[in-house]
């Protein structure tokens, strides 16, 4: 009981240092670095996953690029960014898929899913040019692909990446309107790593329709709730036969 609590009250501790961390960013929506006790940490969330705790942050495509492979979604936010003096100049901070992730997932209207409905992909380009490009199967990357931060000389960072949604087989429509989201992970030969956390992307959804897919990441399922309650009428009951 007493570890259970204590579990508890360290999800909640580190939810509040994330939420206050990213609501002193200097970027409203970007994923604000920082370095707590020898690691790195993810701020400015907007939600955290039910059951996980990962951060939870927004993104969105919404450039349209033509071409004679087809139409594309692009987008650069969110970015990357920290207070000055977080970082020394020496620090470089890596952001890569999470290996034991999924690759490309997709809200299908009521659940999320790992099939994509015309084998969309999504590439990230780092600030060198390499990539990694996720499928629902994973993700494949370049070789020198890094996704490298670097501080600035006041020790911030502030960075983007470019994401960008294709289809294949290529041409029209083009990649479907709905949600996708990627598990990455940040990482420093200077500190320990961060928690992954996943970017949700809005490929045009209305915001309510929007906010549905990152509320089903947040919210526990019905189900759950109806084993709760179950849970607490029995504690209730042996708590009552034992008065009596």
């Amino acid at each position: 009981m007493k570890s259970g609590f204590f579990k508890a009250a360290l999800v909640g501790l580190f939810a509040v240092w994330g939420q206050s961390a990213g609501a002193a960013g200097l970027h409203a929506g970007d994923i604000e670095l920082s370095v707590n006790f020898g690691a790195l940490g993810v701020g400015g969330y907007h939600e955290l996953e039910y059951g996980t705790g990962i951060p939870i942050f927004e993104g969105a495509l919404n450039t349209l690029l033509a071409g004679p492979s087809g139409p594309r979604w692009r987008g650069t936010n969110p970015g990357f960014d920290s207070e000055p003096g977080t970082f020394q100049l020496t620090d470089v901070v890596n952001v890569r898929p999470v290996v034991s992730g999924t690759g490309l997932d997709f809200w299908n209207g009521s659940s999320w899913q790992d099939l994509m409905p015309r084998n969309e992909t999504l590439e990230l380009r780092d600030t060198l040019d390499e990539t990694a490009i996720f499928d629902e199967v994973g993700f494949t990357q370049s070789a020198f692909f890094e996704g490298a931060l670097w501080p600035e000389p006041d020790g911030a960072i502030h960075q983007h990446f470019t994401f960008t949604l294709s289809d294949s087989p290529s041409g029209l429509p083009g990649p479907t309107t709905g949600a996708y989201r990627i598990l990455l992970q940040a990482s420093s030969s200077s500190y320990a790593p961060s928690t992954p956390f996943y970017i949700v992307f809005n490929r045009g959804l209305g915001d309510e329709q929007f906010e549905e897919a990152i509320h089903a990441m947040a919210v526990p399922e019905p189900g759950t709730y109806a084993m709760l309650g179950l849970g607490l009428g029995v504690i209730a009951l042996v708590a009552r036969r034992r008065k009596a």
